[in-house]
């Protein structure tokens, strides 16, 4: 992709369709994705991070200077389960497809949608830890 494309991929922005093939254990099926815009990257942030409870331990005038400890909480089965929310409604956002259709289709598709809505919104791992998790996966 030559400088003068690439720029107007990036002023389409979420106008920028692209049609993509996956194809899961024999299984073809052709959608329609849009790559995800910083609006909807900071919800998916924030989606994610419900699994986390922080508590921060503070001095009597409500400060942590001196304190010593923090505590994070993480509930594994609900911090994977707000992952797997935020890919669903990343890969919804991008394709247009309620979120109850996607749970419907076959195991794996949901997750090769995934994958090519990351490429094509250029998410790195440290965007969302969803990302990096599903590459752990493949």
């Amino acid at each position: 992709m030559n400088n003068q494309e690439m720029l107007e991929k990036l002023i389409d922005g979420t106008d920028s369709i692209e049609r993509v093939k996956v194809n899961v254990k024999g299984k073809e099926g052709e959608f329609d994705i849009r790559p995800l815009n910083s609006g909807e990257l900071s919800k998916l942030r924030a989606l994610e991070k419900k699994g986390f409870n922080m508590t921060i331990a503070v001095n009597g005038q409500g400060k942590r200077q001196g304190v010593q400890t923090n505590d994070v909480d993480v509930n594994a089965g609900e911090f994977n389960e707000y992952q797997t929310d935020a890919m669903y409604t990343a890969v919804s956002w991008s394709t247009d497809l309620e979120k109850e259709s996607l749970e419907k289709l076959p195991v794996g598709f949901p997750e090769a949608l995934f994958a090519e809505v990351i490429r094509i919104s250029n998410l790195s791992d440290s965007d969302l830890t969803t990302v990096k998790t599903f590459r752990k996966k493949e």
